[in-house]
């Protein structure tokens, strides 16, 4: 996929779990990347900005004394309604909801540790652990990697466990998995950070949260543009 259409799937909300992956090792790695990326945010923050512009310029010019006729005083009315309607969705989501900024900026985790490809048939408890979860069933998926994790120990299955309770909303098991995760060091602790600031977000602990989300733009590590994001909406 081409780099542009990461940038729009990105705008639109629909990049889907490898792309987000890639999106985001891009956004990190990628001076050019970053440089476009950047563009097309600053585009957009502007087209905001003109109509809101737009909008008052309008307002302001309803306000001025102009004969007062039944079909004027219609008018009116549906000009106001049309410009409360454009207000409320241009207007900034500082009201917006820390359940509804969850659901905002959470995405599944990739599965970067057995990835499936076409053709692979499931051998074993591992293989199947993850070929569930690539397929979002992740009710199943968790107890398997429960059962992964207390028979080899390996960290990682304590994060797409944590992965799989969050998404199924089971939100205090997933906070606890998380939490065990971070005891351990591997090539996934900075993306459990994220996940776990997102885990608290979800539950209302946003002393939690705040704290988990600085770190992550202190570090500029995984998601911390995000993070950014979320922290300046959370003021």
């Amino acid at each position: 996929m081409k780099k542009d259409d990461l940038i729009a799937l990105y705008f639109e909300g629909k990049l889907d779990a490898i792309q987000t992956a890639r999106f985001e090792d891009l956004l990190q790695n990628d001076p050019d990347f970053q440089a476009r990326f950047t563009f097309e945010k600053q585009v957009k923050q502007a087209i905001i900005s003109t109509k809101k512009e737009a909008l008052q310029t309008k307002l302001k010019g309803l306000e001025q004394p102009k004969p007062q006729s039944r079909y004027y005083i219609l008018a009116i009315a549906a000009s106001l309604i049309v410009a409360l309607g454009l207000f409320a969705l241009l207007k900034p989501t500082a009201e917006t909801s820390n359940q509804e900024l969850f659901a905002q900026y959470y995405q599944p985790y990739a599965n970067i540790i057995e990835p499936a490809s076409r053709g692979n048939e499931v051998q074993n408890d591992r293989s199947l652990a993850f070929r569930l979860y690539d397929s979002e069933d992740f009710k199943s998926a968790s107890p398997l990697f429960e059962n992964l994790y207390n028979k080899t120990q390996e960290p990682y299955y304590l994060f797409y466990q944590g992965i799989c309770e969050l998404d199924l909303g089971n939100n205090q098991d997933a906070i606890s998995l998380l939490q065990s995760h971070k005891n351990y060091s591997d090539k996934l602790s900075t993306q459990t950070d994220w996940y776990l600031a997102l885990a608290y977000l979800k539950v209302d602990k946003l002393k939690n949260a705040k704290s988990l989300l600085q770190n992550i733009i202190a570090q500029k590590s995984f998601k911390y543009r995000d993070a950014e994001a979320i922290l300046e909406k959370l003021k």
